[in-house]
Formats: C-alpha cells, structure tokens, sequence
C-alpha cells in the first residue's frame, strides 16, 4: 500500500491547467475560501464528481491585478472557468488518502452560466426523445419568396436592422412583411413569444408563408432566458422555415437557435438571408424567361419555315394547274385554228380546181367569197402534205410525200404514205 500511495502522489503532485466548472464557494477560515469545481460540460446527472480547490489571499490579489479590478470569487459560481492548480496527495485522519487542490491562477472565465446550459440542454434533450424533426434539416428553401413574417420587439433595434435591410424589396412590391411584436425579456416574454408564433402559425396556414423571422438585438446572457424555455422551443418546432437572428455574434446559442431551420448572428444576417432569396429567385426568372423566349422564337421560325413551304407548295401547285390548264384550252385552239385553216385552204384548193364555176352562182354561197366555199360532194375534198401543207393535185405530188391529211367534210384524216415497187407487166 505505500508503493501505490507513493505512485499517487508523484502523479499528483505538480502544476496543472484544467477547464471546470464552479459548482459553489464555501468559506475556508480567515481569508480564504474553496472553490467546489466540478465537469466543464455538464451532463446533467444528480451528483457529478467534484474537487474542492483553497484560494487564498495572496492568489486572489493576484488574479484581481491581472484582471485589472477586484475580484469576487461568488461571481464564479456556475461559471465554466479554465483554472491553475497545484495539486497534491494527502492523508486525512480516519477517512484515508486524499486529493488537495489550491488555486494558483485563473486564466479564463466563461460568460455564459452554467444554469443556462443545463437549462439548454435539458429542453433539447427532450425534444429529440419526442422524435420530431428540428434544425437545419428542416428548411425548404423557397421558389417564389413572398410573404415573411417578422417576429420582433416593436421597439427595438432589432425591428429597424430587419426593415433597413428589406425595405426597398417591400415598396417594389416584391415582398410582403407580416409584422408580430413580442416581449423577449422580463416575466411575460415566455407568454409573449408563445402567443406571437401562435400567430406565425395561422399566417403559415392562410398565406403559406415564405419564412417567419424572430429577431431580436443584444444583451447579458440573463436576458435571454425565455429563449431557452420549452414552451418557447417546442412551439418554434412546429413553424416551417423559422430564422432566427438574435443578438450579436458573440450571444450564445439558445435552444431556439438549435431548434430553427436556419440561425445567424444577427437580425441584419436575417434580413440579408431573405433578400439573397429573393434576389436567387429573380434571377432564376430572369433565366427561365430568357429560356421562354428562345423557346417562342424558335417556334416562331419553325412556324414561319413549315408556313412557307407550304404557301411555295400550294403556288407550285397551282402554277402546275395553271399550266395544265393553259396547255388543254391551247390545244383545243390549235384544233380549232388549225381546222380552220384546213378549211380555208381546202376552199381555195376547190375554187381553183372548179375554174370559178360558181363564181356567178350567188345560191352557192351567199354569205362566203366564191374563193373560200367549200365543195359539198361526198367523199375526199382536199389532199395535204403533212409536213408543208402543200395542196396536192395529183397523184405523183401525193406518191412523193410521206404524210398526207385527207381533208373531209366531216373532219381530217392522216395517212401515211407508203412507195410501191412498180408491178412487171
């Protein structure tokens, strides 16, 4: 047994840094008192372990100079401290071996109390055992930001931070702000916070709210109290897209921080958060109209090319039944043309042939030149080349072509010619 005591106290003994909390100051005899430390984070179990560390006189002179001022050691109390010791083992009479600790320096002290920690943790502790979604996970960044509600002291430097910053976006009619005063400090601001997401709550449900701010400006840690509660917690849990922004960047975190979708530093962050929102979904218009009108363009042309091809298709079409129209009527005029001259000729043909018998009949034709009747006997009237519409009088001439129109009184035949070999005799 002494080996083992001997191996504690040269383990013990000597200078160490530790970080702790100060559970309580208790008196020790004459100017001295003992600090009761126990763990930095507290987990909070009913009896924590604990060691109780002297500080005299001269130690507590000499941490007051260094922190420029006096020094009360009460002002420790459920505080998380980093903190010089010199430690040793010791025997105690009828109780055994022993651990003393005497404070030597204080290098830090915490601003937040431990008691808002505790209280912190305990709210969030109970709020994961009900197993209902908070924090981060929690937000739904919108597509088309609106309507926001704004949760904060109607006094307040919070209240002017948040309007600053979104007041152009609200008179361009791009925003609307649903305003909710609170109470954040003093025995009603539980109440008070409670009834304002309340409120928040039924906005959500008329208006499908964008975003609900709750902002609030700085102050002692003490002040924010009524942020840690858990009628205040569980209650933000159930506002969709809550932003908080409270104090400045050196507040420490509430449970309303941990149980919003988003948390910043400061109002101002808040407000800068929803107008970045509404600057992302502006320009993401811009795109999708940019899109929409290279889209209506694009139609536009398609509709324009398929319009013309098929106007150019309906005028070829016509055209081609133009033509074909064209190229019949001229055909039947070429008949008729050509009948009549068929005609003429075949008149002149037979007036000279008959040697101008009729030429003093005026019952041969009373309303045509003798020149240009046209023999009435049955069977061939004229005989014609083909090819020079030469007037055949004989047979030799006729022998000597290859086509011949035998012209008749009802209408004109093509023949061809064909030469016979002479037949031996």
């Amino acid at each position: 047994m002494g080996d083992f005591i001997g191996w504690l106290r040269q383990r013990l003994q000597g200078e160490h840094a530790v970080r702790a909390c100060v559970l309580g100051v208790e008196p020790a005899g004459g100017d001295s008192v003992l600090l009761v430390l126990g763990e930095a984070d507290p987990t909070g179990t009913a009896d924590p372990p604990r060691i109780k560390a002297r500080l005299n006189l001269a130690e507590r002179s000499a941490i007051a100079e260094e922190r420029g001022g006096s020094f009360d050691p009460t002002a420790l109390v459920n505080r998380t401290v980093e903190i010089q010791l010199r430690t040793s083992l010791r025997q105690r009479f009828g109780r055994g071996a022993g651990v003393q600790a005497k404070v030597v320096g204080l290098i830090t002290v915490g601003e937040i109390p431990i008691d808002v920690v505790l209280q912190r943790e305990a709210v969030l502790q109970r709020l994961r055992l009900d197993d209902v979604p908070f924090g981060p996970k929690t937000w739904r960044e919108p597509d088309d930001p609106y309507h926001v509600a704004l949760i904060v002291s109607e006094h307040g430097d919070a209240r002017r931070d948040v309007e600053t910053s979104l007041q152009a976006l609200e008179a361009a009619g791009l925003l609307r702000i649903h305003r909710i005063w609170a109470v954040f400090e003093g025995p009603s601001a539980e109440r008070s916070l409670v009834a304002a997401m309340t409120e928040a709550e039924a906005l959500h449900a008329e208006h499908g709210l964008s975003a609900t701010l709750i902002c609030r400006g700085g102050g002692p840690v003490s002040a924010f109290g009524p942020l840690n509660s858990w009628a205040v917690a569980d209650k933000a849990r159930r506002i969709p897209n809550l932003v908080c922004g409270l104090g400045h960047a050196a507040t420490p975190r509430t449970a309303l921080d941990e149980v919003a979708s988003l948390s910043v530093a400061t109002p101002t962050a808040a407000a800068v958060l929803i107008r970045d929102l509404v600057y992302r979904t502006a320009a993401r218009a811009s795109r999708a109209l940019a899109s929409f009108d290279d889209a209506v363009r694009d139609d536009i042309e398609k509709a324009d090319r398929i319009a013309l091809a098929r106007a150019m298709a309906g005028f070829e079409e016509v055209v081609r039944l133009c033509l074909t129209e064209a190229e019949t009527r001229l055909g039947i005029v070429g008949q008729e043309i050509e009948r009549s001259l068929l005609s003429a000729i075949a008149g002149l043909a037979a007036a000279k042939a008959d040697g101008g018998a009729h030429a003093h009949d005026p019952e041969a034709s009373p309303n045509l030149p003798a020149s240009n009747v046209v023999p009435e006997e049955e069977g061939v009237a004229l005989v014609i080349e083909a090819g020079t519409g030469l007037v055949m009088t004989s047979a030799a001439q006729a022998r000597q072509a290859s086509h011949l129109m035998l012209q008749f009184l009802d209408g004109v035949v093509t023949v061809q010619v064909t030469p016979q070999s002479p037949t031996a005799h």
